[in-house]
């Protein structure tokens, strides 16, 4: 028995961070393994092709430039108004390179992890002083529950212009955040020209992680006018910016070309729209119960190890923790105006809607309910730690050891996650062969494409399994969207499927 105690008096924090953090990039192996599979299809072409053509005419960046620039201004026009991603689509990499798609998933994965961290860094280090092996425990964690049950790994990670009109503004909207709370907790104005960036870029590409950057801007210019008026002045530049950017990106012509000459802004649609939200948020939080226990069980997890690191934060931090339910329902708001485009947009039947705006609800959930849990436990802490109910030792072997037993235990025997996490469909996607037979059915197609002596392009089918990639296949109709992306993509005159 004492050996055993031993044991566990070994397992601090640092060998829990270092076994999170491998946990997390083992998981994620599966996921980058396939990036070497993917392959731009339907609208990365589509957005590419004038950017393609001046590359394969000039070689001059300047003249690619310029014509992303067209690209924006044709389809803010035509079709959809998020001005600052539509000029990242056209810079698709193959544009500039065949068979260089494989870096899109490492990118946009990349910047997801590296933000995520960049946040919460801040708010657990700096903010509430949490030692950084707690940090890093519950960023890893969050991560690994964020991409394991990920609502589409097309718009996390293998679709181009689904992940960067998701995920990279999601991402930027993060590093945002923090830079917000670095300049109200140091005063440094190189955030603000930072946020100011954050705002720009944001407002001009996402409608959801606006809504998310502009309600945390609005809360913290309320909550700091009495104590620092001067300082939250500034926050007006980034919230004007962010605003103008998000009307221009309202205002595109596009939007009612493609929603309708009816759609535009209505104040009774905007009240429904508020309610339909918070209704949702609850509906969505009980189907998450039932659908995605692994993450309830990552969130317990992390309140394991919350109660620890509270209690050292409130030793040396001077953040009380006030009005926990206050800031509970904040971040409840925040997670349930994730639903707000989509409830607005659906009154207008031409809008199709993706499985985009699920997935980064699902990601701000994970957020909004790890930073919940660790504020509640924060401001308990407060309140408790003149009784000195806890002490390090008694809370690792009262309650943190025995909590993750039953975690594990719990996850041993309810395995229907096992079923539907990501790695499992991925593992299995190569394991059956069906990714080597859509690279060889692709090998194939390129030859083809890239050959301009052939203008009438007569393609082999492609395995119409696609596991967690993302591939909009040409059709036998040389008509349809597809065919028309690839075929002036890749400048042919013809682009159809045999049959």
């Amino acid at each position: 028995m004492k050996h055993f105690k031993k044991i566990l008096e070994r397992l601090n924090n640092k060998v829990f961070a270092c076994c999170a953090v491998l946990l997390f990039l083992f998981s994620m192996l599966p996921l980058w393994y396939l990036a070497f599979y993917a392959r731009p299809s339907g609208d990365d072409y589509g957005y590419s092709a004038l950017t393609h053509a001046a590359w394969l005419d000039t070689h001059s960046l300047i003249e690619v430039l310029k014509a992303a620039v067209t690209t924006v201004i044709n389809n803010y026009n035509s079709w959809n108004g998020d001005w600052v991603t539509t000029f990242l689509f056209s810079l698709m990499p193959e544009v500039f390179a065949p068979y260089s798609f494989w870096i899109v998933p490492f990118i946009m994965t990349g910047a997801v992890i590296a933000a995520t961290w960049v946040f919460m860094h801040e708010i657990c280090v700096k903010i509430a002083k949490i030692p950084i092996t707690d940090c890093i425990i519950y960023t890893s964690l969050l991560l690994l529950a964020g991409y394991q049950f990920i609502p589409s790994t097309a718009i996390g990670m293998y679709w181009y212009v689904g992940s960067v009109h998701y995920m990279l503004p999601h991402a930027v909207g993060l590093l945002g955040l923090a830079w917000l709370s670095d300049f109200m907790r140091t005063g440094r104005r190189s955030r603000v020209l930072l946020l100011t960036f954050s705002a720009f870029f944001v407002g001009g590409s996402s409608y959801f992680t606006s809504l998310l950057l502009f309600m945390v801007l609005v809360a913290v210019f309320v909550l700091g006018w009495r104590k620092g008026r001067k300082k939250v002045m500034y926050l007006l530049i980034p919230f004007l910016v962010g605003m103008i950017c998000f009307i221009i990106q309202c205002k595109a012509p596009g939007n009612a070309a493609r929603g309708g000459e009816n759609f535009g802004f209505n104040a009774s649609l905007a009240v429904y729209t508020v309610l339909e939200s918070l209704r949702r948020g609850i509906t969505t939080i009980i189907s998450y119960l039932r659908e995605k226990t692994f993450v309830f069980v990552i969130l317990f997890v992390i309140a394991l190890f919350g109660m620890g690191s509270m209690d050292k934060a409130t030793e040396k931090g001077k953040f009380s923790f006030p009005f926990p339910l206050l800031f509970v329902i904040f971040m409840y708001g925040c997670f349930s105006s994730m639903f707000a485009p989509e409830v607005y947009s659906e009154i207008y039947d031409s809008i199709e809607i993706s499985l985009g705006p699920a997935t980064i609800r699902y990601f701000v959930f994970l957020l909004t309910s790890a930073l919940s849990i660790l504020y509640c436990e924060g401001w308990v802490m407060v309140r408790i730690k003149k009784k000195k109910i806890f002490s390090g030792e008694k809370y690792r072997f009262r309650i943190l050891f025995p909590g993750l037993l039953a975690a594990a235990l719990f996850l041993l025997a309810d395995r229907d996650w096992m079923h539907v996490c990501v790695d499992r469909e991925a593992v299995e996607y190569v394991v059956s062969g069906q990714a080597e037979d859509f690279r060889e059915q692709i090998a194939s197609q390129m030859k083809i494409l890239l050959d301009d002596s052939i203008k009438d392009a007569y393609l082999v089918p492609t395995n119409p399994e696609q596991g967690p990639l993302m591939h909009m296949p040409v059709t036998t109709d040389e008509d349809a969207f597809t065919n028309w992306a690839v075929k002036e993509f890749y400048r042919k005159d013809k682009v159809v499927m045999q049959q």
